[in-house]
C-alpha cells in the first residue's frame, strides 16, 4: 500500500464522525464513491457516523431509482465535528450545498486534472477511468473481505459509467482486473444496467429533440445545441441535465457541446466533447473545468453561449491551421 492511501486510511481511523462531498449535478461516479465509501466505512466500523451532506437538497431524479437518498438534514455540528471526504470533485466551487469548509480536516480523491489544492490530503490522479476504481482499490488494500456485493454494485456503477461501458480510452487493464474483483461478489448488474440505460418514452423524444437542436459547423467538425429554457418543462423531463451524450457517436466531429438552462442555480450549464483534442481549458474560462476531453461549464448570462461558441471555433481553426503546416 503506497504512502497517500494510507494516510487517508489513517485519517479516517483517527475520526468518528465523517461527511462526504460530492459535485454539483451528481452523476454516478460521484455518489457511486460517496455511497460506497459510506457502507464500507459503516461495516467494518460500525461505531462510526458517515453521512452524505447534501442529500436532503438534492433532487430526487439523481437517485435515478438506484442510489439511496436520506432526506434527513446534516446540521452544521456534525459537518464541523467531523472529518470530510471530497470525492469526485474537480474544483472547489462544484461542491454541492460548499459545507465542506465546516469541516475539522479534509480529504479529496479524484481523477480529474487538478486546477487547484482544496484538502489536506489529495490523491488526484488522472490515469484512473473513475473516481469509483480509486476508491475501490483504496477499499480492497484496506480490508477486502469487508467488500459487500452492494458496496460493489456502487463503484461498479460508477466505473460503467465514466468509462462509457469501457470504451473509453482511459480504461485500462487495471480497470478489467478491479472490475473482476466487484463481479465475484455477484451483485444484481440487471437492476444497475436498467437504472442507467432504460428510458421513458418522454426521455426518448427528448433525445430527438436536442438532435434536431444541433447546429453544425461541418469546417472544423464542431457541432453544438443550444436547449430552450423551457424545453425539459415541455417535455415534462425531471432530470436536467447537459444532453451531451446524445451527440457522442456522430461521425465527422471532434469537438461538440450542449448548453441548458439550470433551474437550480438559475443559471445557463454545458458540457464540452472531444474526440481527441484537449478542451478543459476552453471550460475553464466559464467558471468550469474537468478532464481533457470532457468537461463542463457555466455561463454568466446567455450572451456568453455565443461567446463560448467561437472560442471552440477559433480553436479548432487554430489546430487545422497548425496540422496543415
Amino acid at each position: 500500500m503506497d504512502f497517500l492511501k494510507k494516510a487517508i486510511i489513517d485519517k479516517i481511523l483517527e475520526h468518528n464522525k465523517i461527511s462526504l462531498f460530492f459535485h454539483e449535478v451528481p452523476d454516478f461516479d460521484a455518489l457511486g464513491a460517496c455511497h460506497a465509501m459510506r457502507r464500507y466505512i459503516k461495516d467494518i466500523h460500525p461505531e462510526k457516523e458517515v453521512q452524505i451532506i447534501g442529500l436532503d437538497v438534492l433532487d430526487e431524479s439523481f437517485a435515478k431509482n438506484f442510489f439511496e437518498f436520506d432526506k434527513k438534514h446534516i446540521p452544521n455540528s456534525f459537518v464541523a465535528d467531523s472529518l470530510g471526504i471530497i470525492l469526485d470533485v474537480a474544483n472547489e466551487q462544484r461542491i454541492w450545498t460548499n459545507r465542506h469548509k465546516y469541516c475539522k480536516e479534509l480529504i479529496r480523491i479524484d481523477h480529474h486534472p487538478q486546477v487547484e489544492s482544496i484538502a489536506q490530503i489529495e490523491w488526484i490522479d488522472t490515469t484512473y477511468p473513475a473516481t469509483c476504481e480509486m476508491v475501490g482499490e483504496l477499499l480492497l488494500e484496506w480490508n477486502a473481505q469487508y467488500l459487500t456485493s452492494m458496496t460493489a454494485m456502487f463503484l461498479y456503477a460508477g466505473i460503467v459509467t465514466d468509462t462509457n461501458r469501457f470504451l473509453y480510452l482511459t480504461t485500462k487493464p487495471s480497470t478489467f482486473l478491479l472490475v473482476s474483483k466487484l463481479l465475484a461478489t455477484n451483485f444484481d448488474r440487471q437492476k444497475i444496467n436498467d437504472a442507467i440505460y432504460l428510458k421513458t418514452l418522454k426521455e426518448a423524444k427528448f433525445d430527438s429533440y436536442v438532435i434536431r437542436q444541433v447546429k453544425f459547423i461541418n469546417e472544423y467538425k464542431f457541432a453544438y445545441a443550444i436547449l430552450a429554457r423551457n424545453s425539459f418543462e415541455k417535455y415534462n423531463v425531471e432530470l436536467r441535465m447537459s444532453m451531451v451524450h446524445v451527440l457522442n457517436n456522430i461521425r465527422g466531429l471532434e469537438v461538440w457541446m450542449t448548453i441548458y438552462y439550470d433551474e437550480t442555480i438559475r443559471s445557463w450549464r454545458g458540457s464540452l466533447r472531444s474526440r481527441n483534442l484537449p478542451i478543459n481549458h476552453l471550460a475553464e474560462k466559464y467558471h468550469g473545468g474537468g478532464h481533457k476531453l470532457a468537461a463542463g461549464f457555466t455561463l454568466r448570462n446567455f450572451a456568453e453561449a455565443k461567446k463560448i461558441c467561437n472560442d471552440v471555433i477559433d480553436y479548432l481553426k487554430h489546430v487545422f491551421l497548425e496540422t496543415e503546416k
